[in-house]
Formats: C-alpha cells, structure tokens, sequence
C-alpha cells in the first residue's frame, strides 16, 4: 500500500486562517494529508495550526514574545522564515513532505518563498500571493527554484465570490501537482549549456551534437538567474561537463546590466567537471532602456532588443575588466577546462557590419585573456562567428574530448595542427 501523500498550507494564521483553513479543507478532500503552518507573530490564530508559530520561532532559535518586544518587523519576518525553512526542510529530509502551498501578501510570500528555495527542483511548490503581478519583481521570490506564482487578484481576505474560484485552483494546483508527481529517470549523462537569443543558433548546434554523442543537454537562458541556477546544480554534481558559451551575465554583474549573475564561473573552483567556456554575449550590456543606463554609456553602440531591454556595446576598458575577472575564475578550476572564442564576433549583433560590431573590444579582450589565463587552459581562436556551424563544432569537440579523458593541451594542439 502507498504512502498517502502530505502537503504543507503556510499562512500567517491571525489575518489569513480561515482562508487558509478553506484552501487546507479542499487539499484533504482529495486524500492527502495536511500539515497547517502558521507563520505569523502578532495577532490571534483564528484557526488552530499543526505547527504553530511558536513552534515556527522555536526552530529559528527565539521565541513569539522576543520578537513581539523587539518591534521590528524586518527582523520578525526574517526570523520567521528561517524557521519555517528549518521545519520543512526537516519534514522533507524525514520523508514527511510531498509539496507545499503559501497564502499571503508581500510579507506572507518572503516569508513562505524562503523556505520553497530550501526544497530542491521538482518538488511541488505553490505561492498564492497579492504581488504575484503588476510591479512587482518576482526575482528575490522565486530565486532559483520553480516556485509557481499564483496571483490572489483579490486581497487575501475573506471568502467572496472572487476568491473562492482562485482558492478552489491553487488547492487544486498543489494537490494535482502531488498526487500526478512521477520521477522521472534517464540512463543519459546530463550537459550544462548557457544560451541566450544572440547565441541560440550555436547553442541549438552544440546541443544537437551533443545529444547524437548520447548525451542529455539542459540548456540555461543566461539572463541572470539561468546563469545562477546552473552554478547551484554544477556545485550538485548534476552534469558530467559544462559547455559555457553565453558568460553573458559576468559583464552584466560587474556593471550593474539587467541580467548580472553573482557567483557566475564559480561552481568550477569548487568541483572538477570539464568545462568548455566561451564568450558568448559577454560584448554587451542590457538595460531596461537608454535612459536608465548609466551616463557614460549613452553614446555607445545600441540595439534595442525588445520592448524590455536595450543591448549596449561595452568601452574596451570594460571588456578588459571582465577578461581579468574570467581569467582570475577559471585559473581556480579544479576540473579539466578549455575557452573557445569566435574571432568573427562574440554574438548576433556583434559581427562585421552589425550594429555591435566593435574589433577594438574584441581584441583587447582577447589580448587580455591570454595574458591572464593559466598555460593550462588553452584558448581556442576560431575563425568563424559565434553562431556559425564551425565554432559549434568546435566547442562540441572541445568537451566530447574532455569526456572522454583526453587532456586540454592536447586537444588545443591536435585542433591547431588540423586546422
């Protein structure tokens, strides 16, 4: 006989109870047991809690009066959250938690996001929130994990005619998500691969080569938080290599761009996974528009990419910035690891006669790499763009060799000698 199935209900049970009761009520109807979390602080539960809020502070190492006298609610959320990470991290480590669900408004969803981003990927997770839309950016919410964010419309208070429907959906959403859970397995060996929309053509090409070579290839849009989540899974030990060819959110980060990643390149110093690294979109820099871009990037080369972002072209001294810090990264790689650069252009917009275009950034990039980059990473310098056939190639090469135990140097000088 199976398991029954257990999902945990988070709200703060003085202001959200009765519609969390409601939304707890419709998830056990369906046979799976609940666990009712209250998170508050201040007011009176109005429904009784499997774990209480006392219970919740306990576990982040203080007490409901404590953080009632201290009167800063920054820090009562704050506490909150680290013990309701605690708790369910606990449930789920003993096998006691198969998904969960948050109520609330914008304290409520930090509170509850915290701990969804302690559950690894694939595990049920829902937030019902009040700033699951409009201005809102869901980035500190969601992290890196797959938090379904599920908007309220209504406020969280009280059951009406609105509510109850979207009541009625997220208890189903949580509870169709754990009861039709699979776990799905694969006898291939997993490749990290970085691509963006001035790089897909490549990325497309590598992964098609590298899945006839048998291999299953997770590809990360590289617009901040991909970039970041890859690192985490790298460090997890979830791929047999890396193929990094769009370092896009290095230059990003250093430069305050849209879709800056900390800790991009990092995962490599602390495992020994064969990587192939490259340099795709790392020649540009995204705004939301020129005017939010900072005042002496004004008068650079600009493409608007969409109705979102603006694409600038970095000064040569900003590209010799990122070649140090990559060089500085990858001279920490712990694992076999290879650059491959496309001599034709770094991405869509930069190659000859496009509006990005820029030999000089290029070049004192590169010039700046090889001064920089240990003798036991060797740069390859491909003849081509980013996106033609030849550099996919390449860097397929490149890591398949790797694979297979061949050594770096050895692979430079066998692509060198056959052109």
């Amino acid at each position: 006989m199976s398991k029954r199935k257990s999902v945990a209900i988070v709200a703060t049970l003085d202001t959200k109870g009765k519609e969390a009761e409601y939304i707890r009520n419709k998830i056990a109807a369906q046979g799976i047991d609940t666990i009712l979390i209250d998170s508050g602080v201040l007011g009176v539960p109005a429904v009784e809690a499997t774990v209480s809020r006392e219970e919740v502070a306990k576990a982040a190492g203080v007490t409901i009066d404590e953080l009632k006298k201290q009167n800063k609610k920054s820090a009562a959320i704050a506490k909150q959250a680290e013990g309701l990470r605690s708790i369910v991290q606990k449930l789920f480590g003993e096998g006691k938690l198969d998904g969960i669900i948050g109520i609330g408004g914008g304290q409520g969803t930090s509170i509850c996001t915290t701990a969804m981003q302690a559950l690894p990927i694939g595990f049920p997770k829902l937030m019902l929130s009040t700033v699951a839309s409009g201005r809102f950016r869901f980035g500190p919410y969601v992290g890196t994990k797959d938090i379904c964010m599920m908007f309220s419309v209504a406020d969280i208070a009280g059951l009406n005619a609105i509510s109850l429907p979207i009541f009625d959906n997220a208890a189903n959403a949580i509870a169709g998500m754990v009861l039709r859970k699979q776990t799905k397995t694969t006898k291939k060996t997993a490749i990290a691969l970085t691509m963006l929309g001035i790089t897909t053509p490549c990325c497309m090409q590598i992964k098609a080569g590298m899945e006839v070579a048998g291999y299953e290839v997770v590809a990360f849009h590289a617009s901040g938080t991909g970039g970041a989540a890859m690192e985490e899974l790298i460090e997890a030990g979830k791929f047999v290599g890396v193929i990094d060819i769009s370092t896009h959110e290095l230059i990003n980060q250093l430069y305050g761009g849209l879709t800056g990643a900390p800790h991009r390149l990092e995962a490599l110093t602390k495992t020994n996974t064969p990587a192939v690294i490259s340099v795709g979109g790392i020649d540009v820099l995204a705004f939301e528009s020129l005017a939010k871009a900072p005042e002496e990037l004004r008068g650079r080369p600009t493409v608007i990419h969409n109705a979102q972002i603006v694409h600038i072209r970095p000064k040569p001294e900003q590209m010799i910035k990122v070649a140090q810090v990559m060089a500085e990264r990858l001279n920490r790689a712990l694992g076999p690891t290879m650059v491959t650069i496309p001599m034709k252009g770094f991405s869509e917009y930069n190659k000859e006669g496009s509006e990005l275009w820029d030999p000089e950034g290029n070049e004192v990039f590169v010039a700046t790499l090889q001064a920089e980059l240990s003798p036991r990473i060797p740069i390859i310098q491909v003849d081509a763009h980013i996106n033609d056939a030849l550099f996919a190639e390449v860097s397929t090469t490149c890591l398949s060799a790797m694979l297979h135990g061949q050594q770096p140097t050895d692979i430079a000088t066998h692509i060198s000698r056959d052109g």
